[in-house]
């Protein structure tokens, strides 16, 4: 996230407003700071969230897999919208 907020972030903050964001975290025994600071960056460019961020701790199961793919449709549907 460094290196995108260095050289990336004022570039696109006008011309990525609105737009839609999907948020896939996974983590070890936590994802509150993680989810925390993306969020921060996707308010700050005014982006659209689709949909709670999908957090998941540990092993990563079935169960996990099948909400990643229902997250990416999620996110594809919105961009047809476009």
């Amino acid at each position: 996230m460094c290196k995108f907020c260095d050289q990336t972030y004022f570039p696109v903050l006008e011309a990525t407003i609105g737009r839609p964001y999907a948020l896939y975290v996974h983590g070890n025994s936590d994802t509150t700071g993680a989810i925390r600071g993306v969020e921060t960056i996707a308010t700050g460019l005014k982006w659209k969230r689709l949909r709670e961020p999908l957090s998941t701790i540990g092993e990563v199961d079935a169960a996990v897999r099948e909400a990643c793919w229902e997250l990416g449709a999620t996110a594809a549907a919105s961009l047809m919208d476009d």
